[in-house]
């Protein structure tokens, strides 16, 4: 894009394109001339030139060297072109079809790097002196720039970036530099899913094959190449939502506090019971979950239609999660042909047959999960976790990453099971690596493995659309997002 020196004749339409009351541009000499002769506004023109970058290579029409380049790539693109900025000679390019490894981060990994390259937060320093944060910038950069992973964001993420403690639009930054713009559905909708389909196959008395397809955990494509232009949309907050996370994350505390207090006090359960326990209370949180829901929006429509003093609060009128789970189980009851008078009974009954429960992957997970923060009460932990966010998102991806970098207790939850947990419950099914702090050269050395096992065709085409130095780190990434806010 250029800015100086722009010639425009005086009655010429004025490039600002400011119109006159009948429609009609506006003539340079009465609009901008002033304005531009005194330097107080600069003309910006754009042409098809502007949208041709490096790498350069020699020109196969005119030969050129350095004049045939990259006509703006588009991310998501299953190809390119280029094209001579002194000829026009122009060519297209396919793209090869890649596979990306899903890794999914943990919120405190953002928060870390963030803090590793925020100059200005009081956590820098130490977090510069720990060698393997900035050995795993580089890696990441290099995995993810490669186009070897993706590692998709959450609204688990975006929920804890807007109450944590660090500028949310930073965190935002760093997730979506990372995940491409890919998002995973709400772990609410995994598990819809995963019930429906299960529920249905109970309905036939047959075994429910889970498919853990990407499709399934995503609506965009997760293996689409991330290079050139980004499209982002800024999604900020619903009113009042900061609030309600804040007061919800409040009430969940006190409650694990209350729930850690009674798994302290109970010796007698052993690690299946609880499991089964955990299990048992699906059914029960739902329909709980549904009941007060219905009253607070009865009390809501009362308030309002009598001119009562109200507060408009998005839950009050937004159906929870389980709205949704029990609409997916109707409606498989009525594709099976299940007499309506019957669909209820058939429905609890099935949130009491426990061993069929424990056959959905994210049913299982948590259960083994929860049951894995009880036996920790029982034996002396003294104090819970902050929040079931942990929880929440490692059931509901585990079964659909490739890898997931946890903190060191979740993964003690998945990996450190009592001698006598049977093998359905021990969770090798789900192949995804498991890495936490206590695996970090581990990590380090997965993420140089799958950027080795690249296909050459891959390679190839990488270096001429993004040129040699592609992997080189967004060493100012949060300096920039600072700078363009002020």
């Amino acid at each position: 894009m250029k800015t100086d020196n722009v010639k425009v004749g005086r009655n010429e339409p004025c490039p600002c394109g400011k119109l006159k009351p009948n429609g009609n541009r506006k003539k340079y000499k009465d609009c901008c001339e002033e304005a531009v002769r005194t330097g107080k506004k600069k003309v910006f023109t754009f042409g098809r030139r502007d949208l041709i970058s490096e790498p350069y290579r020699q020109c196969p029409k005119c030969l050129k060297n350095g004049s045939f380049g990259v006509f703006l790539a588009i991310a998501g693109s299953s190809g390119y072109s280029r094209e001579c900025v002194e000829c026009g000679y122009q060519k297209g390019y396919s793209l090869p079809k890649i596979n990306k490894k899903i890794l999914y981060l943990d919120q405190f990994v953002i928060s870390n790097l963030i803090k590793l390259l925020d100059k200005d937060h009081k956590s820098h320093n130490r977090i510069k002196n720990d060698s393997f944060w900035e050995k795993l910038f580089v890696k990441l950069e290099a995995a993810s720039k490669s186009q070897a992973i993706v590692c998709p964001d959450s609204f688990y993420h975006r929920d804890e970036s807007l109450v944590g403690g660090i500028d949310f639009k930073l965190m935002k930054r760093m997730y979506g530099h990372f995940s491409s713009g890919k998002t995973l559905y709400p772990g609410y909708e995994i598990e819809r899913m995963q019930i429906y389909d299960h529920f249905q196959n109970w309905l036939r008395g047959q075994k429910t094959v889970f498919s853990f397809a990407r499709e399934r955990v995503s609506q965009e494509n997760l293996d689409t190449w991330s290079v050139g232009l980004h499209v982002t949309v800024n999604m900020r907050p619903l009113p009042g939502e900061v609030d309600n996370l804040r007061s919800t994350n409040f009430l969940t505390s006190e409650q694990l506090k209350n729930l850690w207090a009674r798994w302290q006090s109970e010796k007698n359960f052993n690690f299946i019971d609880r499991i089964k326990e955990e299990t048992s209370g699906l059914g029960k949180g739902l329909i709980t979950e549904v009941q007060k829901f219905l009253q607070r929006r009865t009390s809501a429509i009362e308030k309002m239609a009598l001119g009562k003093p109200y507060d408009l609060d998005l839950n009050d009128i937004t159906p929870p999660a389980a709205s949704r789970i029990f609409d997916a189980l109707f409606l498989a009851a009525r594709i099976q042909k299940i007499p309506e008078d019957q669909i209820s009974a058939l429905i609890v009954r099935y949130f009491t047959d426990l061993n069929a429960l424990l056959e959905i992957p994210k049913i299982r997970i948590s259960s083994v999960m929860f049951a894995g923060l009880a036996r920790k009460a029982q034996l002396g932990k003294k104090y819970p976790p902050k929040s079931f966010a942990d929880v929440g998102f490692i059931s509901s991806y585990l079964p659909y990453c490739d890898a997931l970098f946890v903190d060191i207790e979740s993964r003690g939850l998945l990996k450190e099971l009592p001698r006598e947990t049977p093998q359905n419950l021990r969770l090798d099914d789900f192949p995804a690596r498991i890495f936490s702090l206590n695996q970090k050269e581990e990590f380090l050395d997965y993420l140089d493995h799958v950027v080795a096992s690249i296909p050459e065709d891959q390679m190839a085409a990488l270096r001429d659309v993004e040129g040699d130095d592609y992997a080189n780190p967004y060493w100012e990434i949060i300096e920039h997002e600072k700078r363009e806010r002020t």
